[in-house]
């Protein structure tokens, strides 16, 4: 009976470290925006006033084990890019990683770096 026990606690535990690492896919795009009757004509950008934009976002991982804003961080990090960007035309998106360990778990931090490009009037 202990043994069955030990088994259900693990199974449990295992469960609820697999179902906490998850993340949330984002879609950056691609060179065709819209259907197939809105496609972005390259000709209607002004490539001659860029300007370069970025977003960061944190997430902390308390003792190595709980995650705390972790998984959506290079969605709210992109969300974060697009409202910079507003209605221009975001191009040549970078994604940087890095962590930093504190006294009690590790911060992990995305930043998006792009490019913008308004439209021509």
């Amino acid at each position: 009976m202990k043994l069955n026990k030990n088994i259900i606690g693990l199974a449990f535990v295992a469960l609820l470290t697999l179902s906490s690492c998850s993340g949330r896919a984002i879609h950056l795009g691609n060179a065709q925006y819209g259907t197939s009757d809105q496609q972005i004509s390259l000709n209607k950008i002004d490539f001659s006033k860029g300007r370069e934009i970025s977003a960061d976002a944190s997430g902390f991982q308390l003792l190595l084990f709980i995650p705390i804003n972790i998984n959506d961080r290079h969605e709210r990090a992109y969300q974060i890019l697009r409202a910079q960007a507003g209605s221009d035309f975001l191009t040549d998106i970078k994604i940087k990683e890095s962590w930093t360990y504190g006294l009690v778990g590790t911060v992990y931090t995305t930043r998006l770096e792009a490019k913008v490009y308004p439209y021509k009037k």
